[in-house]
């Protein structure tokens, strides 16, 4: 059986490498079953990647104009485009997601490398006339290497949002993928190369952070790293890192405020409410799991929430009946179901769902949970610290304005915040105070490559997206130029001979 499956192998320079390292077999979660396998990437084969990607950035892609790398990054969009329907069926078969999701961050992707080819050449550089006869030109070079690491909620669409600002600013992009579910970015190097980018400049391998990801980012041809994830492996990614002393950008998780106002349109913040925990089973870290609401709305808050939660159908990725689709992994609806156990024992109420779904034969061999809504929640609960990163909203009351941002700072995480209400002054108030990255007015997931995204606190460091994040890719240098000669230091003593 496992012979006949679909295998999938490093894509960088080369066509082919020589490897020792092990299959990992990958599991479709909406069926549990196994359905391909991808080699690991050992030492060897991280160098042969690596070192080709070094290659291909000094041989070709560092004389490619930034004109030349625009039009291939369009190109690269297009190719996306044309296999949409393709790269989602892939994605929503190895990670759970539901197929229109997957749809979406195809697009989401063409999006980002469409807006970073429109400022491959608008990367400039200064130049400071602080004396008499020199001048110092400050410019910006790529580092060559970048090495990117993402997490599986989100294959596609990271996957964009590292490569198309690695790209623009000239560097070669080796991408480890999740070893949980990487065949979407597989696909997509592959098609990078059809668009026309040469071989080695979009790398992709895939393997365990403590074998592929720790040789990825202690290689000494990688000049610097984007990582995407939770933080206790971030810690591993930094201590990796420090070999070499390269440079990092962290996106990492978040335990999102959501704060609804006195003045809030009960009627149309629900879905939304919904949306933001529940789409991609809410495995993602910009779900607004903490809703703190006025007292006085609290029950008809929660009760229209867990009304409308109760309506909602985890089931098959690829049914337009489904809501939701399947969670990563057996572990993590383990980890989820442990949470919500151990939120309700501490004193929350379970208002809908918290069990895995069941009764149905689409999601009777998967990995699915029922939408969720806690409510009764104290700020020490675990359901309201710990980023469960599964479809359940905790709802906690509140009874001032000042009281409910002490408590939404209360985190050691900071990654984005939602405000929802009408009073423009008390929004503003709000949206200053609140320690995140992000925060979103009468809207959520608001992301867009013109606009930087990124944590504060333990929700990492460093932003993606926006045309600053172009400082991100490339390193400066100084360099002096002097008119004419300079004077001798030993002039005196050359006289006196």
């Amino acid at each position: 059986m496992l012979d006949q499956m679909h295998r999938v192998e490093a894509v960088g320079a080369a066509e082919t490498y020589v490897s020792h390292g092990d299959y990992l077999a990958l599991e479709n979660p909406a069926t549990g079953k196994v359905f391909a396998e991808a080699r690991e990437a050992d030492e060897g084969l991280v160098d042969q990647v690596v070192s080709g990607a070094q290659n291909t950035f000094r041989r070709q892609w560092r004389g490619t104009s930034p004109l030349d790398r625009a039009r291939l990054l369009v190109r690269w969009a297009d190719v996306l485009m044309e296999h949409q329907d393709e790269l989602a069926r892939i994605e929503s078969t190895d990670v759970g997601h539901l197929y229109r999701e997957s749809a979406a961050d195809v697009a989401n992707a063409a999006k980002w490398l469409r807006y970073f080819a429109g400022v491959a050449d608008k990367i400039e550089g200064d130049a400071v006339d602080a004396h008499p006869d020199r001048v110092a030109h400050v410019t910006r070079e790529p580092f060559g290497v970048v090495a990117g690491v993402n997490s599986f909620n989100g294959n596609i669409l990271m996957f964009g949002i590292k490569a198309a600002p690695a790209l623009a600013a000239g560097n070669c992009l080796v991408l480890k993928a999740p070893e949980l579910a990487p065949l979407s970015s597989f696909r997509m190097a592959e098609l990078a190369i059809d668009a026309g980018i040469p071989r080695g400049v979009v790398s992709v391998i895939t393997g365990r952070g403590q074998v592929t990801g720790n040789a990825l980012l202690r290689h000494p041809a990688v000049g610097m790293a984007i990582f995407t994830g939770g933080l206790g492996a971030a810690k591993a990614v930094i201590r990796s890192s420090a070999v070499n002393a390269i440079p990092l950008c962290l996106e990492l998780g978040g335990k999102n405020a959501v704060i609804l106002l006195d003045d809030v349109d009960v009627d149309r913040v629900v879905p939304h409410l919904l949306h933001s925990n529940f789409v991609k089973c809410g495995q993602s870290c910009a779900a607004g799991s903490r809703i703190f609401v006025p007292r006085p709305l609290a029950d008809e808050l929660t009760g229209r929430l867990a009304a409308a939660a109760s309506r909602l159908r985890p089931g098959d990725p690829f049914s337009p009946d489904s809501d939701m689709g399947a969670v990563i992994s057996e572990t993590q609806v383990a980890r989820i179901e442990d949470l919500v156990n151990r939120g309700t024992a501490a004193g929350a109420t379970r208002l809908a769902g918290g069990h895995r779904a069941h009764g149905r034969p689409d999601v009777e061999h998967g990995h699915f949970f029922e939408p969720t809504v806690l409510a009764d929640l104290m700020d020490s609960n675990v359901a309201a610290r710990e980023e469960i990163f599964g479809p359940v909203v905790g709802v906690l009351t509140y009874d001032d304005v000042d009281e409910v941002v002490s408590r939404a700072n209360g985190l050691d995480l900071g990654l984005s915040a939602q405000i929802w209400g009408n009073d423009s002054s008390t929004i503003h108030y709000v949206a200053r105070r609140l320690e995140a990255g992000t925060v979103w007015v009468n809207t959520y997931r608001a992301i867009h490559p013109s606009s930087p995204y990124g944590g504060y606190k333990h929700s990492g460091y460093g932003r993606e997206n926006g045309p600053e994040v172009l400082k991100t890719y490339t390193r400066g240098k100084t360099t002096v130029w002097a008119y004419g000669d300079i004077p001798n230091p030993y002039a005196q003593l050359s006289g006196a001979s």
